[in-house]
């Protein structure tokens, strides 16, 4: 079943007025008709069968169902990617989507490749972000999306962690020798996991140190050395397996 965004906003009790680009879609692509049935969600957690009653520049949806959706229990993960080269950080973004990340924090740390940052390129790069969320979001039918957060430094990011009960902070090292995900104890013990993942380039040792200060411990995913965006999967689905959500 297609599946489409809207703004809380655009609901009139069991009417929803989709958005002109949502309407686009389902009139010039996928050539729906009134009385298809399709799957609507509006961020909040909600996801709903709905009939489309109207075709016009915005297309108009009748509620036929209503379900929420059930996160209770479940343990929210956080992400804090280092910036990659722009596609590999699109593919990050898609896969922490569809692997159910609670939140995305991107960082700058030294060893990042690439230009330097300005404010209209990370508006771009936030708005280009937001529309692959939504996508990812349609495809595995996840009602709330991804929070994608802006982009700090390294230490920035440090300095906000903070001291909240229950939760566990790691950090993914390809030079931890000792310390591995089955060294821990059980990550069904906490509410929130925050895994921090370096850039093409790895941490540096003083980002290590600096990331210990502010609660995170270094573990190794094993032997092997692998690309970025591959380490930052491997450790977002292993770390979910562990804490019982997959």
């Amino acid at each position: 079943m297609r599946r489409f965004f809207f703004e809380p906003s655009a609901r009139d009790g069991d009417k929803i007025v989709l958005s002109e680009t949502e309407s686009r879609h389902i009139v010039k692509s996928l050539r729906l008709h009134v009385g298809s049935q399709i799957q609507l969600f509006d961020g909040t957690g909600m996801r709903y069968l709905a009939e489309i009653t109207n075709i016009d520049r915005q297309v108009i949806a009748r509620i036929l169902e209503a379900e929420e959706d059930q996160q209770a229990g479940q343990v929210l993960l956080h992400v804090g990617q280092a910036m990659l080269k722009s596609a590999k950080m699109d593919f990050v973004v898609e896969k922490c989507t569809e692997l159910g990340v609670a939140g995305f924090h991107p960082f700058v740390s030294s060893r990042c490749q690439g230009k330097g940052d300005n404010e209209q390129r990370g508006a771009k790069r936030g708005q280009r972000w937001q529309r692959i969320v939504e996508s990812a979001c349609k495809q595995c039918s996840r009602p709330r999306p991804m929070e994608v957060q802006d982009t700090l430094s390294l230490a920035q990011l440090c300095a906000r962690a903070g001291d909240e009960p229950h939760t566990l902070r790691l950090l993914f090292w390809e030079e931890e020798k000792e310390t591995s995900l089955h060294d821990l104890p059980p990550f069904t013990d906490y509410r929130q996991i925050h895994l921090l993942l370096g850039p093409e380039g790895g941490f540096s040792k003083e980002e290590v140190a600096l990331a210990s200060l502010a609660g995170y411990q270094s573990v190794t995913l094993g032997p092997q050395i692998v690309r970025a965006e591959t380490a930052t999967v491997a450790a977002i689905a292993i770390v979910r397996y562990l804490a019982g959500d997959m």
